[in-house]
């Protein structure tokens, strides 16, 4: 089962099952038209339907999980089986959207790009995505630098400033530095966002850089794809 963003479903039915879905079909791997008809409830927890993929037909089998509100039914988490091969937006996406307009729709242009497996017109986008990330983070000075350089550069570009808000916070005289004076009176909300950004250091000081050296691991020792030869 894979989760499916709320993002994929563009119309519901009044008790809120997906009517309309726009997504990369897992078995053709093309973005696709998906019409769900018929959905069975089961037990007030689950709806399941089925529907064809709109270019290749074959069937994708949806999930939806249900909250009962009260009495009403309110469409919660959805699913779709067989997972998909599609990569899907990076969590979090919405700051580089904050940060660029332009940068977040070229984002998002390379992700659909790779999904109709259109890999070279991908990497293309990707280029020009880390150029713009480069030329929006970096000084003047250094906008008109090779891409390499500007990578190089991005060094020099202030990337401490979170660990230095943090430590403001757990100061004595913090937001939570003064919740620790009576760890009793500390709440579930205190406790979950102190949990919450621990979580977001662990991504930052050891998870990143620990799937940056795999990745690197993994481009090093994978084999060279052959050029085509020019014509001629």
């Amino acid at each position: 089962m894979q989760l499916v963003h709320d993002k994929h479903v563009h119309t519901r039915f009044s008790n809120g099952c997906p009517q309309t879905l726009e997504l990369v079909c897992p078995h053709c791997l093309k973005e696709s038209s998906f019409l769900p008809k018929s959905w069975h409830e089961h037990g007030r927890q689950v709806a399941v339907a089925e529907a064809p993929c709109s270019r290749c037909e074959d069937n994708v089998l949806f999930l939806q999980l249900l909250e009962d509100s009260n009495g009403v039914h309110k469409a919660a988490e959805l699913y779709l089986h067989p997972p998909s091969a599609a990569r899907d937006s990076v969590h979090g996406v919405e700051h580089l959207a904050a940060l660029s307009g332009p940068l977040g729709r070229t984002y998002e242009s390379a992700l659909k790009l790779y999904n109709r497996t259109e890999w070279g017109a991908s990497a293309l986008m990707v280029r020009h995505l880390l150029q713009g990330l480069a030329t929006r983070l970096l000084g003047e000075d250094k906008r008109d630098l090779p891409l390499p350089r500007q990578l190089e550069a991005l060094a020099e570009v202030d990337l401490a400033a979170p660990l230095r808000d943090v430590s403001g916070l757990l100061a004595p005289d913090g937001s939570f530095g003064r919740e620790f004076v009576d760890e009793a009176a500390i709440d579930q909300a205190t406790a979950g966002q102190l949990l919450e950004l621990t979580e977001y250091l662990i991504a930052y000081l050891v998870v990143l850089p620990g799937a940056m050296a795999e990745l690197k691991s993994r481009i090093a020792t994978a084999p060279v794809p052959l050029r085509r030869s020019s014509a001629g």
